[in-house]
């Protein structure tokens, strides 16, 4: 609001230099600053995941829904079930944004190559940063993939829809925000954590920087970033555990040589 009057009395009142002066004083003291790094909130939810147990809980669970659904009677809701284990699966080996998973086309997005391996790729006017993105799909979630798409019609979607999460008509992408909810929900149901579609991204960070210190580049190219500040800005701290245990054991070594 207070940019806003600024904008308006410069525009409209033109005032002398002093009240403009005067004016954006008292909007930069208004300006919310702009959030640097990851949430606090982010931050304590990736924090249950610190332990072990926990981390494999949720690790496990697409192939543990997806099991069950198969199991289970052929009904919508089990098929509702290998639907959020293969978008789980999905996020797990692609930490992708939520719009490019709900936009996932079965023809524009996965690649099939002579030997077998399944590509997901987005080009660069699918992604937020311009970018484009490649994953080699793990042999399981390719399987996931090709048998929920062969046996989810017509209960899920008519036959031939070719966005792999549509709409119940197959008119069009599932809206990123029912994704989001859907998976939300599922995991809290599951395993009793708050953990959403975004954070997926960040936990790809913490698993990656926590086995290898300091590959923020590598961070950055898995993510899609557009630089390597942005990167080292939102996950800076994150492998600091390995990072001491990494100089402990060093300096260990220089110690008995």
């Amino acid at each position: 609001m207070a940019s806003l009057l600024l904008t308006l009395a410069t525009c409209f009142v033109r005032p002398g230099d002093a009240e403009i002066k005067a004016l954006s004083k008292l909007a930069a003291k208004l300006a919310t600053r702009r959030q640097e790094g990851m949430s606090a909130k982010n931050r304590d939810r990736l924090r249950a995941l610190t332990d072990a147990k926990a981390l494999q809980k949720l690790l496990l669970l697409p192939e543990r829904l997806f099991a069950r659904a198969e199991r289970g009677a052929d009904t919508p809701r089990a098929k509702l079930e290998r639907e959020d284990a293969l978008a789980l699966a999905i996020l797990q080996a692609c930490p992708i944004r939520r719009k490019n998973l709900v936009e996932i086309h079965l023809d524009r997005n996965l690649h099939r190559s002579g030997d077998g391996s399944v590509y997901l790729i987005f080009e660069e006017g699918e992604t937020k940063t311009r970018r484009m993105i490649e994953f080699l799909l793990p042999e399981d979630v390719a399987c996931m993939i090709d048998r929920h798409v062969a046996t989810r019609s017509p209960k899920l979607c008519p036959s031939g829809t070719r966005w792999l999460f549509p709409k119940r008509d197959g008119s069009a992408p599932m809206p990123p925000a029912q994704m989001s909810t859907r998976i939300s929900t599922r995991i809290r149901r599951e395993i009793g954590i708050d953990f959403n579609t975004h954070l997926h991204r960040h936990l790809a960070a913490k698993i990656l920087l926590a086995d290898r210190p300091g590959s923020y580049e590598v961070v950055r190219r898995l993510l899609g970033h557009s630089s390597t500040s942005s990167t080292l800005s939102a996950y800076v701290g994150f492998e600091a555990g390995t990072s001491t245990k990494l100089y402990a054991d060093v300096l260990a070594k220089a110690r008995t040589a």
